[in-house]
């Protein structure tokens, strides 16, 4: 028995000491910067959880500096966790992370970020870990889900963090946003997403644009879907014009048009006539953002002319949206002989009617 004991105390001690040798090692190699200055980091890892699911990898943790835990955001927030859409510039060190409709922009070393436009300040800004011998962007795990509106818990014994999806889910439209003044969000952000990604991006701004001006959300999804390849295309890409809005359209007499009447966009692009495909190059509408260019769409649709009628005379008047896209057609929006059955199968297939409601 007394054997049995030593052998007992023996693998305890071992394994007491292999955890206390990875702990060191991890920290040995691991420095970050913060004003002008390296230091080496030696406090414990933390591992990242989203929806219960470990998200980060063994050789990039999360790491507590300024009382703050920072998490590497692609491992944790892109590839997992919540896969939200992201670009980074290297030459101004800015990160841009899309979700749920809200877009977060921070750049390494700054106290602050911008939450759709608005700016916020951090505690700790994001900065670069070096991990033996790679550079990780790490990123306040706390402040960002507070931004995204995602559930945060910290368990200081397990050395982790758990963060969790929003409690809305798809089916209950999200509330509307803010003014169109203080919207960031922008067509780059749906460069990685997938079409649920993007219908949860894109319906709050829809949902908020149908509170202001009365066009269908199911409506405006729809358009921006099947016309610009769900924010994929050149135009959207370079211009953040989601509905091939071009700087001439009746004559430019309607009144609330979000555009400056300056910033344009030329490409060639292929039209329909007569049942006939051309192609011929057109001047498109530059926008700052993606809210900017559902809210001129709606402008137009809603206060075009054609004399001294309007063009899509009742269109606000109807809830119902397959008698919208008819009133749209009609009025000489589209030059496709199926708009009206594509934008139709577009809401019925991905239930985008759910942000009428």
């Amino acid at each position: 028995m007394q054997h049995v004991t030593r052998f007992k105390k023996m693998v305890i001690f071992l394994m007491a000491f292999v955890m206390i040798c990875t702990t060191v090692n991890v920290s040995a190699a691991t420095t970050y910067k913060r004003g002008g200055r390296t230091y080496r980091y030696r406090s414990g890892s933390y591992k990242v959880y989203f929806n219960s699911v470990l998200t980060n990898t063994p050789k990039k943790p999360g790491v507590m500096i300024n009382q703050n835990v920072m998490i590497p955001y692609k491992p944790t927030l892109v590839k997992k966790g919540p896969k939200m859409a992201s670009t980074y510039n290297k030459a101004s060190k800015t990160l841009t992370l899309s979700y749920n409709g809200t877009t977060v922009k921070m750049t390494a070393n700054k106290k602050k970020m911008y939450v759709n436009g608005q700016k916020v300040k951090l505690r700790t800004a994001p900065l670069f870990v070096n991990f033996s011998g790679a550079d990780t962007l790490m990123v306040p795990a706390k402040a960002l889900c507070q931004a995204f509106n995602l559930g945060y818990k910290y368990k200081k014994k397990k050395k982790a963090i758990y963060i969790t999806a929003p409690t809305t889910t798809t089916n209950s439209p999200a509330a509307p946003q803010a003014p169109v003044t203080g919207s960031g969000l922008t067509a780059q952000s749906f460069k990685g997403m997938s079409t649920s990604q993007f219908i949860a991006a894109m319906g709050p701004v829809a949902q908020a644009d149908y509170h202001r001006s009365g066009v269908l959300a199911s409506v405006t999804l729809a358009q921006a879907i099947l016309e610009s390849g769900w924010g994929k295309s050149t135009l959207a890409q370079n211009a953040n014009n989601m509905f091939g809005m071009k700087t001439n359209l009746s004559g430019n007499t309607w009144a609330g048009s979000a555009w400056d009447g300056v910033s344009s966009y030329s490409i060639r692009t292929g039209e329909e006539y007569d049942g006939k495909h051309v192609t011929i190059t057109a001047s498109f509408r530059k926008y700052p953002g993606v809210a900017q260019s559902v809210a001129d769409h709606s402008a137009y649709l809603v206060n075009a002319k054609n004399g001294s009628a309007n063009r899509y005379k009742g269109l606000t008047a109807t809830k119902n949206y397959k008698e919208q896209i008819t009133i749209i057609k009609k009025g000489g929006y589209a030059t496709s002989s199926t708009y009206i059955s594509q934008l139709t199968s577009l809401i019925e297939r991905y239930d985008l009617d759910q942000y009428d409601r």
